[in-house]
């Protein structure tokens, strides 16, 4: 997977672009031919009503959105939950199409979802598995928290 994070902030780039790659590896999507463009972005909360978000933009290419002003902590959880997005479109299990209205409609496991947004299957694995990824990292980057 080829990645390029895009950032205002030099530090912010920095962390984005670790985490990115060790949730590639964890993930198992380093082989993977998609590439992703990471874009910290201001107001994209306020904007959207979310702190993240990946597209499909090309039939390999992903987009995520992350707010630029979340915290530390907040940008560690929410790269969690969007990678697993990305992982989801990677392996086809998660599809996305545009309507000429502008509507999305998704495809999950080849079925057409239209439930709302806490209902849908792949929301509910990403909110699953985005506190153990964000756990991981605070092993990893902070040893002494796992004693």
């Amino acid at each position: 997977m080829r990645i390029d994070v895009i950032s205002k902030s030099k530090n912010r780039k920095i962390v984005i672009e670790h985490l990115v790659a060790f949730y590639a590896k964890r993930l198992k999507l380093l082989k993977s031919q998609y590439t992703l463009s990471v874009i910290s972005t201001p107001k994209f909360l306020k904007q959207h009503g979310f702190a993240g978000a990946v597209y499909l933009i090309d039939d390999r290419e992903l987009v995520m959105m992350l707010d630029s002003r979340l915290t530390v902590a907040d940008l560690i959880k929410t790269t969690a939950h969007e990678m697993i997005h990305v992982k989801q479109y990677a392996r086809g299990q998660l599809k996305s199409r545009s309507t000429r209205t502008g509507k999305i409609n998704y495809i999950w496991m080849g079925t057409q979802c239209s439930k709302r947004y806490y209902d849908r299957p792949w929301e509910i694995e990403a909110f699953s598995r985005e506190r153990l990824l964000y756990n991981q990292v605070l092993r990893r980057c902070f040893p002494a928290l796992d004693k």
